[in-house]
C-alpha cells in the first residue's frame, strides 16, 4: 500500500485551528483514505509501512486505529492488527434508511429553528457546488455537498439528532462518496439542491423533509452497484465448489 502523504501533509490535511493530539491527526488521515476508497473494505491496515510513511511510531498509530474502531470504520483483531470495515449491503441499506429519515426530520426542524446565517451558509455551499459542477470537479463537489447537508443538519438545533447523524455519516461516507463519483446526471442533482434551498427559504418543513429523503436516490443506486459487484465477485468462487 502506498500512502500519498508525508507527515507534514497529514497535519495540514486536518485543517483545525487548534493542534490536535497526534493519534487524532493520524485517524483523520486514515479516515480520508477509507472514505475516498484508497483503503478498500476488508483491506489490512499495515502498521509498519504506515509508520514509516507518516514518520510516527506505532503507538500513536494504534491509538488512531482504536479511534476508527469506535467509529466502526476499522475492525481490530487480537494479535492480527486491523482491517478496514466491510459492512454488507443489507447493513448499509438499513443504515441508509435510518440516515435518510434523520435528514428528512432535520429538514423539518431546520425550517422551524434555522437562523438567517444558517440559510445564508446553505446558499454559499450551493454556489460552491455549482462552481464544482461547472468545472466537473467531482471531489470538490462531494466536499461542498457534504457541507451543504451538514449545515442543514446543524440548523435543526437538535443535539441528539446531530450526534446520531454524525455517527451514521462516518459509516456511510464512503457510499455517498461513491454515489458522487458515479453520478452521471449532474443537472438532475443540481435541480434537487435548488428545490431543497427553495423549500428552506420558504420554511416549508414538510416539503423540505420529503425532498431530502428523495435526494438519496443516487446513494441507493450506489448500493445497488456494490451489491452487483459483490455478487459478481462471489460467482467464480461458488463455481469452484
Amino acid at each position: 500500500m502506498t500512502v500519498p502523504f508525508s507527515m507534514p501533509m497529514l497535519e495540514a490535511s486536518v485543517r483545525r485551528v487548534a493542534v490536535q493530539p497526534l493519534p487524532q491527526q493520524i485517524a483523520a488521515h486514515l479516515r480520508e483514505l477509507i472514505i475516498h476508497d484508497e483503503l478498500k473494505p476488508g483491506e489490512r491496515v499495515r502498521e509498519q509501512p504506515l509508520s514509516l510513511e507518516l514518520a510516527v511510531s506505532r503507538t500513536p498509530l494504534r491509538d488512531a486505529l482504536k479511534i476508527l474502531a469506535v467509529e466502526r470504520l476499522v475492525d481490530l483483531h487480537p494479535n492480527r492488527g486491523a482491517t478496514v470495515a466491510n459492512p454488507g449491503v443489507v447493513e448499509l441499506r438499513d443504515l441508509l434508511r435510518v440516515y435518510s429519515t434523520l435528514e428528512g426530520l432535520a429538514g423539518q426542524m431546520a425550517c422551524e429553528r434555522a437562523e438567517q446565517d444558517d440559510i445564508d451558509a446553505v446558499h454559499r455551499w450551493q454556489q460552491e457546488m455549482v462552481g464544482a459542477f461547472e468545472r466537473r470537479d467531482k471531489l470538490a463537489y462531494f466536499r461542498a455537498n457534504q457541507a451543504f447537508h451538514l449545515r442543514i443538519i446543524a440548523a435543526s438545533r437538535n443535539a441528539s439528532l446531530i450526534e446520531v447523524h454524525g455517527q451514521l455519516n462516518l459509516r456511510l461516507h464512503r457510499v455517498r462518496y461513491l454515489a458522487i463519483m458515479q453520478q452521471k446526471d449532474w443537472t438532475f442533482v443540481s435541480n434537487q439542491h435548488e428545490a431543497i434551498i427553495e423549500a428552506l427559504d420558504r420554511r416549508d418543513g414538510a416539503l423540505l423533509g420529503r425532498l431530502l429523503v428523495e435526494h438519496f436516490s443516487s446513494a441507493w443506486r450506489a448500493l445497488d452497484l456494490l451489491e452487483a459487484q459483490q455478487e459478481s465477485a462471489a460467482a467464480p468462487a461458488a463455481a469452484e465448489l
